[in-house]
């Protein structure tokens, strides 16, 4: 399955193309000596596209050539090993080394088969960590699968169209013959950006916003757009002034606020993303990671040593046990209630990874199952000097929950004496879209980090930002479209842009005109025509901007070029998010 034989897979998807829970899944497995079980995944849809009745199954063949190029290189496994705690056995990774798909079997739908909701469209089995690690690759893969071949050739995700070869599949008898695909278009850079930076307008500058939609994406190369601008579409958080009229009315005011500049997102799970680009990553696990335990597993080596002492080892599993007692007795539980499989598991990642442990609490019932198994975890690692970094809700009321979190996290801490534990890290996720983002954000609220998925990868409100490109001038002489409709007119020759600044540095307008025009000064009275406005008003701002820079000049790159915004790598350093 070497990749060598098939160069169109590795440009399809690499095996870092995934979520970084998926490693530290991966890792929790290996050390609870899980890694080759035998396990088999399903990959199906709840509900028709379009609002109509049927889809067709398609993305088998990327799929395919995928598994047979899966192979981490030496580069991947050294990136993953910079993300992962540093005293993470090097024996695993010499397990990642070694990983490839030919202990996997999938089935699936045929290309072009009519698919109905909640049919398989894949049945993937295998070694339990390796078909892990295929999640996350493979919905991406077939989340936005099409008709025609795929772009041919090496080179990166989000490299241009390349020659393109091969028939379409043919479809499905009574199918009318689909027209064949266009080259993909470059992803909306901007309009992720933008998006992102709406995100964060209304969650504020304290919350943590992670994106977390590269399985939403729309293909590879989207997904790996989405990370990237969602990180990056905070820049525009120095100055807004004005407001959208869409936007709830209690976030008005926040568009006024000069903002520190920063990142609109914190962080993206895409592991691309932080190999290719810089962004931080944020990942700890899935529910499947969670129901895979029964509680009947044995941990090959339960023991752990204290955090900052050289004492002697403490059976974990046993002082779990030990604290779940008193944790059911604060919360008025029976001891038989928390669910025995969700314990094991989170045990076992709390072995992999004690210095970062987080537990995921709705496989079963938050307040039944998963508070009181995280809580015994939690309070055996205190015990030992670690301190638990969080939880996970993903279904729910979220806001009501983590109110009610926070309350017993408060009471647990002033119960067994461990002060840190009121202050921990609560994390939501699930569809969140602006009005429940607004809500999660109200003052008050207990939530800390929300993740965001689809509503920040797909731009669900405006699938696409209607670029134009329109001829101004000729020879140096101005060009004008007149046209039907007025805001289709277009404003002849070649301009300057300048962005007006108040005292407080909030901005107030941005203005155009002639380039052979002198550009307005600071404190300077300026008359000028609001777009759409009848009437001119007369503005003297307290600074001035010019907004277009040379980048290009004559087929070279221009001293511009040394900015931080045209080279993504060191504006997306991991050591720039807050």
């Amino acid at each position: 399955m070497a990749a060598e034989q098939d160069p169109e897979a590795r440009a399809a998807a690499g095996p870092l193309l995934t979520d970084l829970y998926q490693a530290t899944m991966a890792l929790g497995y290996w050390r609870a000596g899980r890694a080759r079980e035998q396990a088999e995944f399903e990959l199906f849809f709840r509900g028709c596209p379009f609002g109509g009745a049927f889809a067709l199954a398609a993305g088998l063949r990327d799929c395919v050539r995928f598994l047979r190029a899966f192979r981490l290189r030496d580069a991947d496994v050294q990136f993953l090993a910079s993300v992962l705690p540093p005293d993470t056995d090097p024996a695993f990774f010499e397990h990642l080394r070694a990983l490839d798909c030919s202990d996997v079997t999938v089935r699936a739908l045929p290309e072009g088969s009519l698919a109905f909701p909640n049919v398989p469209l894949l049945q993937v089995s295998g070694p339990l960590l390796v078909v892990q690690l295929l999640e996350t690759p493979l919905l991406c893969l077939v989340s936005y699968a099409r008709w025609g071949p795929r772009r041919s050739g090496g080179g990166a995700a989000g490299a241009g169209p390349g020659p393109w070869r091969g028939p379409p599949p043919p479809p499905p008898r009574d199918l009318p013959t689909p027209r064949p695909a266009r080259p993909r278009l470059p992803c909306p850079h901007s309009l992720i950006a933008t998006n992102a930076a709406r995100l964060r307008l209304i969650a504020g500058p304290e919350k943590r916003l992670l994106e977390m939609g590269l399985r939403r994406a729309q293909g590879p190369d989207g997904g790996l757009t989405a990370s990237t601008y969602s990180y990056l579409g905070g820049e525009s958080r120095r100055r807004e002034a004005g407001g959208e009229g869409d936007l709830p009315e209690a976030l008005q005011p926040r568009l006024t606020q000069r903002l520190t500049p920063g990142p609109g997102f914190d962080g993206s799970s895409n592991v691309l993303a932080g190999q290719l680009r810089g962004v931080p990553l944020a990942g700890t696990l899935a529910h499947s990671f969670v129901t895979s335990f029964s509680g009947t597993e044995v941990p090959p080596d339960p023991m752990l040593a204290p955090a900052a002492s050289p004492g002697p080892r403490v059976d974990l599993t046993a002082r779990v046990e030990a604290w779940l007692d008193g944790v059911c007795a604060h919360l008025g539980l029976g001891v038989q209630e928390p669910h025995r499989g969700e314990r094991a598991a989170f045990v076992a990642y709390a072995l992999a990874f004690p210095q970062a442990f987080q537990g995921l609490l709705d496989t079963y019932s938050v307040q039944r199952s998963g508070l009181p198994n995280f809580l015994a975890v939690a309070l055996a690692l205190g015990e030992l000097g670690y301190r638990a970094v969080g939880i996970r809700l993903d279904s729910g009321d979220l806001l009501q929950q983590a109110q009610e979190i926070r309350g017993v996290f408060r009471t647990v801490s002033a119960r067994f004496q461990m002060p840190w534990l009121e202050s921990i890290s609560i994390a939501v996720s699930n569809n969140i879209d602006e009005k429940e983002l607004a809500r999660l954000a109200q003052e008050g609220s207990e939530v800390n980090v929300i993740g965001i998925g689809t509503n920040v990868v797909t731009c669900p409100r405006q699938p696409s930002l209607g670029c134009v490109y329109k001829l101004v001038s000729v020879g140096g002489q101005p060009r004008m479209k007149l046209t039907e409709d007025p805001e289709k007119q277009t404003l002849p020759g070649s301009k300057a842009a300048f962005r007006l600044l108040g005292p407080e540095g909030s901005l107030l307008l941005d203005v155009l005109q002639l380039a052979e025009e002198p550009p307005p000064q600071a404190g300077q009275e300026l008359r000028v025509w609001p777009h759409g406005a009848r009437e001119a008003c007369t503005v003297r701002p307290a600074g001035v901007e010019p907004l277009l820079r040379l980048w290009v000049q004559q087929g070279q790159v221009g001293a511009s070029s040394s900015s931080r915004s045209l080279h993504l790598q060191p504006e997306l350093s991991p050591g720039s998010g807050p």
